[in-house]
């Protein structure tokens, strides 16, 4: 069976992934309060309520967790029981033999859960982690929070021992049920940024997700018309590697000369050929009919890509003018070596390094990333971005 080729591939960093759960924890994430029957010793079935809002969170990415990743998430949690009396009415509180808690208790999730990414048919993105299916390491009260303002720490340790063993004696089932309540954690995209992965070559469906010591890989399947294939990038610190196949970086340059252009329609067809770190370009008017020969001049064009001094650069290698097939080819050939003799004084061009990328897909607020590494060959083209 031949192997998978991939249109894009992103390998994130753990440590750029924690600085992204910061942001996006931001003073909290509350979650839907959850509501779990259990029975208590000498106190019989209870109802327990756990209101649990996310105050941070850390992934641990290892190798050796069965390709699945590693998350430590810190929260408070309000937690409170309800029983029924005797006379069948409801009792709150002290009044269930279980005392009250005076303030929210600090708790530390540390579970195994599987990334998911997919492009769905209507150019939807979901991108997250499934709880639902997710293996808990441990559900523990955080021993290295303070104590509350204004609560006796005697009291607030018997307490949290208390709600200790409640964990422990049910910490399975009750994280069990709160995958169930949550589901999935993460956000869809938008049609806007799905059908940009479906013009660079994605197939419809989940990414293969690779989790490794400290790296997460998410390698999207190439759809039948996709050319070349995507690699990986090795990355370290905090940044971002992504391999786009070429076919994929021949429309990302059709979609930039566009923009440019103020989003008007091409008044002419751009096609972009690959090779070992440089970039090949032929320009040529739109063809009208179809059916009869194409009889069409290009102006073609080489170009080296590379980064210096912290600046892009794009060095002019070779220009001439390609007549048409029909032309002798020794004509072609002579026009490219004299077009070659533009690398013995190439003109380049340099570009600052930084672009600004969306905070938040759809957003206009920006945040600066830095290109620190550029590859190109003839499968595609592999870049790191780093944060800036």
């Amino acid at each position: 069976m031949p192997a998978t080729r991939h249109a894009l591939i992103a390998s994130i960093t753990q440590d750029l992934l924690n600085d992204l759960i910061l942001f996006a924890v931001g003073e909290g994430v509350p979650i839907e309060p959850l509501q779990r029957p259990v029975a208590l010793p000498g106190m019989g079935e209870v109802e327990l309520h756990l209101a649990l809002t996310i105050t941070g969170g850390s992934f641990d990415l290892r190798g050796d967790d069965g390709g699945r990743a590693r998350v430590v998430v810190n929260g408070v949690g309000v937690v409170s029981v309800e029983a029924s009396g005797f006379t069948g009415d409801q009792l709150e509180g002290e009044a269930t033999g279980f005392p009250s808690v005076p303030a929210p208790i600090p708790v530390r999730v540390e579970a195994l859960v599987d990334p998911a990414l997919a492009l769905r048919d209507d150019h939807t993105v979901q991108v997250g982690l499934d709880l639902s299916r997710a293996e808990l390491v441990s559900l523990l009260v955080d021993p290295d929070a303070p104590v509350p303002e204004g609560v006796d720490p005697d009291t607030w340790t018997s307490l949290t021992q208390m709600v200790q063993m409640l964990f422990a004696s049910m910490g399975d089932d009750l994280f069990a049920s709160l995958g169930e309540h949550v589901g999935a954690i993460g956000m869809d995209l938008g049609p806007d940024v799905g059908l940009i992965l479906s013009q660079l070559g994605v197939e419809y469906g989940p990414a293969e997700v690779r989790v490794g010591s400290g790296t997460m890989t998410f390698a999207l399947p190439a759809n039948g018309e996709c050319r070349g294939h995507a690699h990986p990038v090795p990355v370290a610190g905090k940044c971002v590697g992504i391999g786009v196949a070429a076919s994929g970086v021949d429309h990302l340059g059709r979609m930039l000369v566009q923009r440019a252009l103020g989003g008007m329609s091409l008044p002419f067809e751009l096609d972009v050929e690959l090779a070992e770190q440089q970039v090949g370009s032929r320009l040529r008017n739109t063809r009208i009919f179809d059916r009869l020969p194409d009889l069409r001049s290009a102006l073609r064009a080489e170009i080296r890509p590379r980064l210096v001094g912290g600046r892009f650069e794009l060095s002019l290698q070779a220009a001439w003018v390609e007549l048409p097939a029909a032309a002798p080819s020794f004509i072609n050939d002579l026009s490219r070596r004299v077009g070659g003799l533009v690398s013995m004084a190439p003109m380049r061009l340099r570009f600052p390094a930084v672009i600004g990328a969306p905070l938040i897909p759809g957003s206009d607020d920006t945040i600066p990333v830095r290109v620190d590494d550029l590859r190109v060959t003839g499968d595609g083209v592999g870049v790191v971005l780093t944060l800036d």
